[in-house]
């Protein structure tokens, strides 16, 4: 596991701080008679010194604090990620297998704020999430149509609340894709041209908390037609090789992690919060995939400078090349301010209809 570590020399006040960071590059094996995926996990590691340390709790990082201006939980210190996080993967997930759930049979559909096109899946497992699924509206144009599906995956927040609450324009997560889709703000280049599938991080602050292979498991059986297809998920419109992650915060720093599976088609990530530099295996990892990043200069809570170095080094292996898109403002576009200010794109981001236009060329 990654850790940050403060070591105390002679009793002196003076610290440094190592940072010991782990990365879990994955290699893949596939057995084409069973027609199974496995993934392993590599780690490598190596000290990342004199990196100046902002301490923080975990509500500064999250939406809840983008409608929550007057938190008073929230410190005056704001907190940044200051390492790339561990065990990105089990040893080994059998993607094609449905164990991946000890009851997928518990799973349960239930349409929010009466809009068939969108629901919830609860699954009484606590290895998995509950989520809000989003399906195109069937019609006799579009039968036959296979939809990309797009993973979004939210940022930290108090998630204490029902899977519902992801619908929310005014809740914690509101302004990213369930909560436009639910309230009609979506643009349609989002609406009717993918398949939306948001877990929901009940119970935790955050996603970049849990196991990596938790939410693996849950997106292949989400997308299975023996699973997520049993339970209202209709996977038979999905096509599996146009899957595409979006995340926000820690749901973007999360993101770039996964990536490394090479699962996914592409990504679009907002106010990416890892502070440091991508081992060069990671980096070989997402060489040739399109992501598309998005940050505030004035972002109090993930400095700026952690895209900054993200793009530079994948645009650096990339060979220059076009596929990685940075979108960088001068200022907060929502309007946020304070404790706040700054940390807003993935809102941005989530109502541009240009993203999900492309997305749909890749």
């Amino acid at each position: 596991m990654l850790r940050m570590t403060t070591m105390k020399w002679n009793n002196i006040s003076r610290c440094t701080l190592t940072t010991l960071i782990t990365a879990a590059i994955l290699s893949f094996s596939t057995s084409f008679s069973s027609g199974l995926m496995t993934i392993t996990s590599t780690r490598i590691y190596y000290n990342n010194h004199h990196h100046k340390y902002y301490h923080y709790n975990s509500r500064c990082r999250s939406p809840d604090g983008l409608r929550s201006k007057e938190n008073k939980d929230i410190t005056e210190s704001r907190t940044r990620r200051e390492v790339l996080s561990t065990s990105l993967i089990s040893s080994s997930i059998s993607i094609g297998s449905l164990a991946l759930l000890s009851n997928p049979s518990k799973a349960k559909a239930k349409s929010i704020l009466g809009q068939e096109n969108l629901f919830e899946v609860n699954v009484d497992d606590s290895q998995t999430y509950p989520a809000l699924i989003y399906i195109p509206k069937l019609t006799s144009d579009n039968a036959k149509r296979k939809y990309p599906v797009l993973i979004v995956l939210h940022g930290a927040g108090k998630n204490e609340l029902d899977v519902s609450n992801l619908a929310n324009i005014q809740g914690e997560h509101s302004g990213l894709a369930p909560s436009l889709i639910a309230s009609g703000k979506a643009p349609p280049e989002l609406y009717e041209n993918f398949i939306v599938i948001a877990p929901y991080s009940k119970g935790t602050s955050s996603f970049y908390d849990e196991p990596r292979s938790k939410l693996l498991q849950f997106i292949r059986w989400a997308c299975d037609e023996d699973g997520g297809g049993q339970h209202g998920i209709d996977t038979v419109r999905m096509d599996p090789s146009r899957t595409f992650l979006f995340g926000f915060s820690d749901g973007a720093t999360l993101g770039i992690e996964l990536m490394t599976t090479r699962i996914f088609k592409g990504g679009v990530f907002a106010a990416y919060g890892f502070t440091g530099r991508l081992p060069s295996l990671a980096l070989d990892r997402l060489n040739g995939l399109p992501v598309w990043i998005f940050h505030s200069k004035d972002d109090v809570i993930f400095p700026v400078k952690c895209s900054d170095l993200l793009v530079k080094d994948l645009r650096n292996v990339n060979g220059g090349n076009d596929i990685i898109k940075y979108t960088r403002f001068d200022r907060d576009q929502e309007g946020f301010t304070g404790s706040v200010k700054g940390h807003s794109t993935g809102i941005t981001a989530s109502k541009d209809p240009e993203i999900y236009r492309w997305l749909l060329s890749l």
